[in-house]
């Protein structure tokens, strides 16, 4: 007699998902056209990391909420690779990491519109 496998389905969640909300941010003046494509809701522990001031911990952090860059190539022109890629942050200069968790620390404060206290009238 063969064995056989029953999928039982699983229940649906009784509650709401909550959305991934994702935002593209431009990099201040000193890099012109660089963006970055960033998850803004990831768990607080990435953002603990991001802030923890610990390099191995900030990298992680990174390569967990930095999701996409526009293409970006290093001074010789050669490509660097995706934003996915661990080497990717071995690769980039200190300075352009730098700026990159500043502005990603920036942006992850912001509240969407919807969440921002009203004014009364």
């Amino acid at each position: 007699m063969a064995d056989v496998e029953i999928s039982v389905p699983q229940p649906a969640p009784a509650g709401p998902r909550i959305p991934r909300r994702e935002a593209w941010i431009d990099l201040p003046s000193e890099y012109p056209g660089f963006r970055l494509r960033v998850w803004l809701n990831a768990p607080a522990s990435a953002w603990n990391d991001l802030t923890s001031g610990d390099e191995a911990r900030m990298q992680s952090a990174l390569v967990r909420v930095v999701l996409e860059h526009n293409g970006w190539v290093d001074f010789d022109d050669v490509p660097y690779p995706p934003a996915s890629d661990a080497t990717l942050w071995d690769l980039l200069p200190t300075e352009l990491i730098a700026v990159m968790i500043t502005a990603v620390q920036n942006e992850m404060q912001k509240l969407p519109n919807s969440m921002r206290p009203q004014r009364r009238r």
